[in-house]
């Protein structure tokens, strides 16, 4: 059972008493407490006894060798809460493992993940739960009720079938090898037990005796609690050690494998050592922490009994409840899917409250929140934690194996939404501003934007609404409401006449946004207009922004602006004097601005005596925009004609009109050509200068 490289170990006689003592100890049971195997219903039974084959030199390339044998300690191989939970793994899961270690079985006879056997029933007693017989049942059947039955750990069973015998690894195990397929009955330093022969046998018979030496009252030699002297090889030449027994599990296998290993073992890993080294308890540990982790932190996964609808978070014998379809995510992000069990075995373990996403590592007290996609959050400080609805006293401690499975994600920040909803909020002052589109949450902060985290829809309804965050320097408008608005970088937001406008401002149209949004926003009492004032700067709106202008024009409206709104609005960086000219793109036209008027230059010399002697600039304004403003009367061209709501001709002589009294008059100054008059409306009489009537 030392699972020993050393094919002549078996072959020792014990030279001395204390050694043979020690390994006739090994199968002893107590009275009342022996069970000695039934005969019949095995399909591949042992023809005759064999003793077991020593453990081959060189180790299966199956078997990742990872383990770290400086953290093996002699006195605490394995923790009582691994050993025992026999919830690790299912039929299903032992298959694929069995699978996963031999692609081709090149055995005559069987290898482990294709052997079967009829097996008989057993009656329950103090050990074990008994086990009902079963038709060529697999070897992955039977361990997994065995390990049911007894209490034992699956993966236990698997490691003790290879430490003994190789048979999870071997592509050619002989008939011999399941016989004595866990060392049962089978002392280095003596033959095998007939009783115990077959497969079933070992393996019963050995969570059995587990059991049995676990119990504590047979077996006391190297009870937990205590030092021993325990030796190195069943040579006893080689000499032994004191070793503190700190577990039940650990004195188990040492009643099984009374030996340790020494430092050439420890030093040789899966090699062989010197010639005192014994290898069945390094190799245990060896095989259990390459193939399962560690043999210190118990397994931790998800569960749900078979006629239940309810999933734990199962760590040891303890139990947590999901409650949630997010927190199930989470946790099945790094565990994987949940496993079916037993309802009396669900039913059997401590009840230890609910499963949380909000958690603290149980090694420094860390808190993190958990996501769906297997992520961790910080929470950096405990008002971050309670902003968001989480109580600091309702947590799940998780351990470092689990909270390490969860990959580290960005610092809970601001940004949060709810669990089922797609809506992100920014928390701000004790409230929840719902960031109301990708635009608007584009404009959030690279932190901001980092990470949203989700917490429960009860947290976030329960948090005040708070003023919308929508998207600064763009438009929007509540469903159904023809009513549209500029939003800026706080709560103030004005009414848009036209949407030409909102492009000679480069603003932007961020859509449609739900009913009700707009509720806790401040509409600036004024609308929006081409000539607005930012403090004691003035601006007018110009083909995609706003230029600065040094005077705005007498008369004409002004609308003050928030600085909220002022800052989200692009500028051109351009800045002109007092004459606002004003010119559609694609037409000819160009347009003075005057109070709130616009009047049309309708000759190069109107256009120059109108921009004096400054740079000539023509602002860009969409036919919108110049819709918002009164037509005035035209500066007219020299030489031109008109009249204005009367029969009365004017002739414009450098910008005056003159009566012209006589035909002839109208002739003579038209000629050559016939005259052409321009009607004007009466009420542009007052925007122009008269000069002497022309007889």
């Amino acid at each position: 059972m030392t699972g020993s490289i050393f094919p002549h170990l078996r072959a020792l006689i014990a030279s001395a008493a204390a050694v043979v003592v020690a390994a006739s100890l090994l199968v002893a049971a107590p009275a009342g407490a022996a069970t000695a195997p039934l005969s019949g219903g095995v399909a591949a039974v042992a023809a005759s006894q064999a003793p077991a084959s020593s453990t081959a030199g060189v180790v299966d390339s199956s078997i990742r060798k990872t383990a770290d044998l400086s953290k093996f300690r002699p006195g605490n191989i394995i923790a009582d809460e691994v050993f025992f939970d026999s919830s690790t793994m299912t039929v299903s899961d032992i298959n694929t493992f069995l699978d996963s270690k031999v692609k081709v079985c090149r055995s005559s006879y069987a290898c482990l993940k294709s052997y079967s056997q009829h097996t008989p029933n057993r009656k329950a007693d103090a050990y074990c739960n008994g086990y009902t017989a079963g038709y060529s049942e697999y070897a992955s059947s039977i361990i997994y009720k065995v390990a049911q039955s007894c209490g034992i750990n699956p993966q236990v069973l698997l490691t003790m079938l290879e430490k003994e015998q190789s048979l999870v690894t071997s592509a050619y195990p002989s008939e011999a090898r399941f016989r004595t397929a866990m060392g049962q009955g089978c002392p280095d330093t003596a033959g095998c037990d007939p009783a115990y022969a077959g497969f079933f046998y070992q393996v019963y018979g050995a969570a059995r005796q587990m059991k049995i030496y676990a119990e504590g009252r047979y077996f006391t030699y190297y009870a937990p609690g205590k030092t021993w002297n325990i030796l190195y090889n069943p040579q006893a030449s080689c000499g032994r050690g004191p070793v503190y027994i700190e577990n039940v599990a650990t004195s188990a296998l040492y009643y099984y494998t009374p030996y340790q290993p020494n430092r050439a073992a420890l030093a040789a890993g899966y090699g062989e050592g010197d010639a005192c080294s014994a290898h069945g308890n390094r190799n245990f540990y060896q095989y259990f922490t390459d193939w399962f982790g560690s043999t210190q932190v118990p397994t931790i996964r998800l569960v749900k009994a078979s006629n239940a609808n309810e999933i734990y978070l199962v760590t040891g014998t303890r139990k947590y409840h999901i409650t949630t379809s997010t927190d199930l995510q989470a946790y099945m992000a790094v565990l994987g899917w949940y496993h079916t069990s037993d309802p009396g075995r669900v039913a059997a373990l401590t009840n230890a409250g609910t499963a949380t996403r909000f958690v603290r590592d149980a090694r420094d007290g860390g808190m993190y929140l958990l996501e769906p996609d297997g992520s961790k959050h910080h929470f950096t400080a405990a008002d971050h934690v309670t902003r968001l609805g989480f109580n600091m006293a309702v947590y799940t401690s998780l351990g470092a194996s689990l909270i390490d499975s969860f990959r580290t994600g960005a610092a809970v920040g601001t940004s949060f939404k709810a669990e089922g909803d797609d809506k992100y909020f920014r928390w701000e002052n004790g409230t929840k501003r719902h960031i109301v589109n990708p635009y608007a949450w584009a404009q959030q902060s690279a932190a901001d934007r980092a990470y949203v985290a989700t917490i429960p829809a009860a947290n976030a309804a329960a948090i005040p609404a708070g003023v919308a965050v929508l998207p600064a320097g763009m438009t929007v408008r509540e469903y159904g409401s023809p009513d549209v608005y500029i939003a800026g970088t706080g709560a103030e937001i004005i009414h848009l006449p036209t949407w030409g406008l909102a492009r000679d401002a480069g603003i932007r149209d961020a859509g449609v946004v739900p009913s009700g949004t707009l509720a806790k926003n401040a509409p600036v009492g004024a609308k929006f207009s081409a000539v607005v004032a930012c403090g004691d700067v003035k601006y007018v709106v110009d083909g995609g922004g706003l230029t600065r202008v040094q005077t705005a024009p007498a008369g004409t409206t002004i609308t003050p602006l928030p600085a909220s709104l002022c800052s989200s609005i692009p500028k051109t960086g351009r800045a002109v004097g007092e004459a606002v000219l004003v010119k559609t793109p694609g037409a000819d036209a160009v347009y003075l601005l005057q109070g709130n008027q616009l009047r049309h230059l309708r000759s190069q010399q109107r256009l120059q005596e109108a921009n004096g002697n400054r740079p000539l600039y023509f602002f860009s304004w969409s036919t919108d925009t110049r819709s918002g403003f009164a037509v005035g009367a035209p500066l007219l061209a020299d030489r031109t004609f008109v009249t204005l709501g009367s029969p009365e001709t004017y002739f414009v002589d450098k910008g005056v009109l003159r009566h012209v009294q006589s035909s002839a008059s109208l002739l003579r100054l038209a000629a050559p050509q016939w005259p052409t008059v321009v009607d004007l409306p009466a009420a542009y009489r007052s925007s122009y200068q008269f000069g002497t009537p022309i007889p």
